[in-house]
Parts: structure tokens; C-alpha cells; sequence
């Protein structure tokens, strides 16, 4: 018997874009649906990396070459497909969570195919072959992708009236989802358009994804059409629109940002040629979230509005930090066209503002980086290829040494950006900017509202705060971009806690 055949079952696909999402510093876990055993996602790759073996003979060393490596045991590993057949297999290691053992599922395929996800499997597909599956809402919400960037044309201005169609067009290639959640989601979005609050079959068992995500598609239809709103929605109407000479029903154009979560708003409505309102959504529980460069913008694009922000000298030093995150000029990583202001930012004020790395060490820095070294900070100490003040910033944040993705240059950049976050928040004024700022601006927030009815769903209220309210502590935060093992994507942002 060959070591592929341990434990054969049959089965379809894999899940290769979850791991993509570990990759980036996500989470994915699945409980066995008779044990509640609970296992996390530590990687999936391609076994061979590129083509496909030609016996089946070599895919067996193959695979047992890759799992030895990774620290797998056999007994620790299950198959699906058809071994006779196979000639390459997605492996999926995942890490129990109680006992911290890693195990293996493998999916035997003939050839995989192209593109981001060469082999494609479903979280249904897992569960049926392997009885592990996606538990609770908030891994419901991280399988479906229903924020506005995964479900409709992004930076475009659409007419509010055709935005269910334009999701139509855009999730016709998601091969994720089945035809009832195509047909579900467009459905909804039109009952919006027409207001029927008619229950879409088949959609009560995603109230939650509806809400928190896909409302933030739906919320500028309720509020253009003025179909299922409530609140402050006249108040806004006369605090916003009226000195313009518009009033809800006189808008029609909708514009979501490709930066989705990243941005303070998910959504924009043109009022004219120069202004636009912007749209927080949330679900019926409230909540917020944004980012350090949709702060800035909205400062400096309507300053009349901030001038006690500019005036108050308590705020003065975090507002600068606030505007070289946002804006950092390439001083250390990328040309004067080019840069990357998730590094360039935390390296420049842990420079300039508060001095606790010097600019050779920040060069060092992105060095590390760019050479992919992925030495222990002990044996780079011994061997002079960090200092001694960039070796005791390790202890502001921790990382797996072991990890082959660990690069000692992207350790060190997210020591550096979590320390000014920590500087920065011992300071109270910062709480006080961060709402300052959000309460002055040009916005409306909507918290959504999804009813069920068997199973089936619809959208019932978008209930119109304004002006926005925001309660709780702002803090600034690194620990959700910048890690050990990859380079930044977007710079330092700031959550409500």
C-alpha cells in the first residue's frame, strides 16, 4: 500500500485562497461536525509547485518528501480523490488547536489548473470529506466575501439603479457560490430597488454575512430610494443635502472603494461635481473601524471644518504622525513615484519623531527586508547584523522563528510600527483627536438590518445616524498588518475598542 492510500476518501477540490488569507495574517478554523474537534490553517500548497508528476510513484515521494519537511506525521494525514489517477495533490497542514499537533489533508487531482486557486474546493466539499467545516458567523462571514470589493466593480460610479445587475455580472465567475446565493444576493439588493421586503429563499442561514458585509452594497440603494430607512435620515437630508439644493430622491450615482475595510467609508453618493457623501455601514449592532489615510483626507479636504483640530496644540505632534502615515514620501523603501507608506511611514517617525531607532538602522531595516533574511535575532546580534538597540526592540513584539516564511527585516518593521502605536496611545489626547475628527465629518452611518423568515431573508430597516456617533477608546494599531512574515499592504490604522 502506498503512503497516499492512508486513510483514502472520496471527495472534490481544496482550499487554496483560505490559505492565501492565513498568509496575509488571517484566521480560518474548522470544527469536525460529531466531535467538535477544532483545527486552524496553517498553509496549502501545491505538491508538485508547478505542473504535475508523471508517475504516480513519484507524487508519493513527493508528497512524503513535503509533509516530512513540514513536520507531518502519516498517521496524521487523510486523502481524497483518486490515487490511481492522481499525478499532483493540494496539501492543506492544519494545526489542532487544543493540542497543537499539525495534520494534513490531501487532494488528489490529475493535473491542477490556473490562476490564483489551481485547485478549487468548497467548505461544503472539506466537510464531506474530511467532517471538518466553517463554524459560526464570523467564519461564515470570512468564507462568503461579501464585502463590496468581493461583489461588485470597484472605483467606478455606477447609477444606484443598476447596482444589482453590475453584482449579477460581477459574481457570475464566483465559482464559490452556488446559484442560490447568486440569484440571493441580486434578489435582495432588487427588493431594495422595488421595496418589497419579500423574504429571498434560501438566505436566512446568512443573516449575519448579510448584515455586517453585504449591507454596506445595499445601504446607498435604501438610502437614494428611501426604501425601509429610519432614523436620522430626514435630519440628514437637512444637515447635508439641503444646503446644496439636493435632497435624497435628486442623487443617483454610487461609488464603492477598492480599499474596502481599509477605508473610514464603504461607500460614496455623489452630491456634485466637487462633493460627495460618504456612507459607514454597519450591521444592527453598531461597531467601526477605519483607516489612518481616510482620517487625513477627510482633513484636508474640507479643512474648514477642523480648524480647532489645527489649532489645538495638544493635538499637534499626533496629527503630524497621523499625515506622514498616511503620506509618507519614499525615504527608505521605493522611488519618489513608487513607495510604500507601510513601511516608509513607521520607519521615518520612529527616526524623526521619536528617535528610537536611528536612519542606518532603519536602512538595516529594509535591508533585512529586502534580502529575506530570516536569521534568528540572537545569531544576527553574534554575527553584527543588527545592533543591540534593534535586537531589544524585539521584545515589543514576538514571532515564530521556526515559521519558513520569517524574515528578521519584517520582524523588526513590525517591532517599529507597534511601538510608535504603543507611544502613541499612551498619549489620551489621541482618543480625542481620532473622534474629533470623525464626528466633524462628511458622513452618514447605517446600521443594517436583516430579517428571517424560515429560510429565507430580507432587508428590513437602515436605520440613518447623523450626525455619527462613536463611543469607546480609538487606539492606534500594527498587530493587524505587520507581522514576521510579509511585507506590509497598508499602512498603520486605529480601531474603536
Amino acid at each position: 500500500m502506498r503512503f497516499h492510500e492512508f486513510k483514502l476518501i472520496e471527495s472534490q477540490g481544496g482550499i487554496f485562497r483560505r490559505a492565501q488569507e492565513v498568509g496575509q495574517g488571517g484566521e480560518v478554523r474548522f470544527k469536525h461536525a460529531e466531535n467538535n474537534n477544532e483545527i486552524s490553517l496553517v498553509s496549502a500548497q501545491m505538491v508538485p509547485a508547478t505542473d504535475n508528476f508523471e508517475t504516480e510513484d513519484e507524487l508519493d515521494q513527493g508528497l512524503q518528501d513535503y509533509l516530512s519537511t513540514n513536520g507531518v506525521a502519516q498517521e496524521k494525514t487523510q486523502f481524497s480523490g483518486n490515487p490511481a489517477t492522481a499525478r499532483a495533490g493540494l496539501v492543506s497542514i492544519w494545526k489542532d488547536v487544543e493540542t497543537e499537533e499539525l495534520m494534513a489533508f490531501v487532494k488528489l487531482v490529475k493535473k491542477p489548473g490556473t490562476g490564483a486557486a489551481p485547485v478549487l474546493q468548497t467548505n461544503a466539499d472539506f466537510k464531506k470529506s474530511f467532517g471538518y467545516g466553517a463554524q459560526g458567523k464570523t467564519a461564515q462571514r470570512a468564507t462568503l466575501k461579501l464585502k463590496p470589493k468581493d461583489v461588485i466593480q470597484s472605483d467606478s460610479w455606477l447609477e444606484a439603479s443598476s447596482i444589482p445587475s453590475a453584482v449579477e455580472s460581477f459574481i457570475s465567475s464566483r465559482q464559490d457560490f452556488d446559484d442560490t446565493m447568486k440569484l440571493g444576493l441580486v434578489q435582495l439588493l432588487q427588493n431594495i430597488t422595488d421595496g418589497s421586503q419579500e423574504p429571498v429563499a434560501g438566505m436566512g442561514q446568512y443573516d449575519t454575512s448579510l448584515e455586517v458585509d453585504f449591507g454596506e452594497t445595499a445601504a446607498p440603494i435604501a438610502l437614494i430610494t428611501g426604501n425601509f430607512v429610519g432614523g436620522d435620515y430626514q435630519a440628514a437630508e437637512e444637515g447635508l443635502l439641503a444646503p446644496l439644493g439636493l435632497t435624497w430622491a435628486s442623487l443617483s450615482q454610487v461609488l464603492f472603494p477598492s480599499a474596502g475595510g481599509e477605508k473610514i467609508y464603504d461607500s460614496y453618493i455623489k452630491l456634485d461635481k466637487t462633493n460627495n457623501l460618504k456612507v459607514s455601514s454597519k450591521d444592527k449592532k453598531g461597531g467601526a473601524a477605519a483607516s489612518i489615510t481616510g482620517l487625513v483626507d477627510a482633513v484636508t479636504k474640507t479643512p474648514e471644518k477642523y480648524q480647532d483640530i489645527f489649532e489645538n496644540q495638544k493635538w499637534s505632534q499626533t496629527f503630524e504622525i497621523l499625515k506622514t502615515i498616511a503620506s509618507a514620501p519614499s525615504v527608505y523603501w521605493g522611488t519618489a513615484t513608487q513607495g510604500n507608506k507601510g513601511i516608509n511611514g513607521p520607519l521615518i517617525i520612529g527616526v524623526d519623531t521619536f528617535g528610537f531607532i536611528t536612519e542606518r538602522e532603519a536602512t538595516t531595516i529594509v535591508d533585512l527586508m529586502k534580502q529575506q533574511v530570516r536569521v534568528h535575532p540572537d545569531a544576527a546580534l553574534k554575527q553584527r547584523m543588527i545592533t543591540t538597540n534593534l535586537h531589544s526592540l524585539i521584545k515589543v513584539k514576538g514571532a515564530k522563528y521556526d515559521d519558513p516564511a520569517y524574515n528578521l527585516g519584517y520582524h523588526l518593521l513590525a517591532c517599529v510600527a507597534k511601538n510608535i502605536a504603543n507611544i502613541v496611545n499612551k498619549d489620551s489626547s489621541t482618543s480625542e483627536l481620532f473622534r474629533a475628527i470623525l464626528e466633524r465629518s462628511n458622513m452618514v452611518q447605517v446600521k443594517t438590518s436583516v430579517k428571517k423568515n424560515g429560510d429565507g431573508a430580507a432587508f428590513n430597516q437602515f436605520t440613518v445616524i447623523y450626525p455619527p456617533i462613536f463611543s469607546g477608546t480609538f487606539l492606534m494599531i500594527a498587530d493587524n498588518n505587520y507581522m514576521a512574515t510579509r511585507k506590509p499592504i497598508a499602512p498603520l490604522s486605529f480601531a474603536i475598542k
